[in-house]
């Protein structure tokens, strides 16, 4: 079906169905802003939180009971790198267990390991992961590649995840590196299906916070052919600093998609607010309670002085 025979029901409700679950990442120095972001979002809706080798895991705790205490969902960031062996990472999560996490975000870190532990798949192979009650398990993905990684690894070890996931039952996810256009992350699920690849999608977006930010970031990151479409965007760097990037060009790109394909993987979205939480959350659960007009290319948003209504149930 192409997506000329999508109408703007189908993709209304491929909208709705893509943000229903939707999740946001913060690090622990932006827990004071839990509480304000906690009055739009959704109940139980997953609130990723970074664990950088910088911070110490009791502030990581702490975060984790604070959002659950909000009624929210914490869901940890694992640099498996940074954890020296299999004793340590044991260690590590039964503190989150006794936390309330249940779910993690498995990432390798970009760092020399720290021990024996190399890569996510040791640790998702493990007894020690395994014999724990984890209800949601992230891997990365990265649509536009990982920096420093050849494509022939990087697609390995998702095919060794998708196997762990089918033949062990490992509750798998891949959540993708954040990306300013649609076509590079729907040509990358394309690939991962056509080899066989059935892990469900969650694609990183960018939240509602400087251009000139996300520029930043996303050359850190090895961002490549969507960095374009951001400049296309909003004009010369030296003009980003005073605008607001909105993900709507993105989104629209992916519902059209999505809605054109039943067999598409992508199945949620994730936010990358870069400090702008609140509003983030705002537009996100605004999309998620059908506020919206798709034209085009564009997603607008309506009724925007509406005052939040995360209480309403979901689609």
């Amino acid at each position: 079906m192409g997506d000329e025979a999508v109408d703007d029901a189908a993709r209304h409700a491929t909208a709705r169905r893509l943000f229903a679950d939707f999740s946001i990442e913060v690090t622990p120095k932006e827990s004071e802003l839990l509480p304000e972001a906690a009055r739009v979002l959704p109940p139980g809706t997953a609130v990723y939180l970074t664990y950088l080798t910088t911070v110490d895991l009791d502030r990581v705790l702490d975060t984790a009971v604070r959002v659950r205490a909000l009624g929210l969902r914490p869901v940890v960031h694992l640099a498996v790198r940074a954890i020296p062996d299999l004793a340590a990472l044991d260690r590590v999560l039964g503190r989150l267990v006794d936390a309330g996490v249940t779910d993690l975000l498995l990432v390798a870190g970009s760092f020399a390991p720290a021990g024996s532990i190399e890569d996510t798949l040791q640790v998702l192979e493990s007894a020690e992961l395994r014999r724990r009650p984890f209800t949601g398990l992230g891997v990365a993905g990265h649509p536009e590649g990982n920096p420093g990684v050849a494509a022939d690894t990087v697609d390995d070890a998702l095919a060794r995840k998708d196997k762990l996931a089918s033949e062990d039952g490992l509750p798998i996810h891949v959540v993708t590196q954040f990306c300013f256009a649609a076509e590079p992350v729907l040509a990358w699920e394309r690939r991962a299906r056509d080899a066989g690849i059935r892990l469900p999608v969650h694609v990183g977006l960018p939240g509602l916070t400087s251009p000139a930010k996300l520029l930043r970031f996303g050359l850190r990151c090895g961002i490549g052919p969507s960095l374009s479409v951001l400049r296309r965007q909003r004009g010369s760097v030296l003009t980003l600093a005073s605008q607001t990037y909105r993900p709507a060009e993105t989104v629209a790109g992916l519902v059209r998609a999505v809605a054109a394909d039943p067999g598409s993987l992508v199945s949620s979205v994730h936010f990358f607010p870069f400090g702008a939480v609140v509003p983030t959350a705002t537009w996100a659960t605004a999309v998620r309670e059908g506020r919206f007009s798709l034209a085009g290319d564009d997603l607008v948003i309506t009724d925007e002085d509406r005052p939040p209504t995360s209480r309403e149930t979901a689609p």
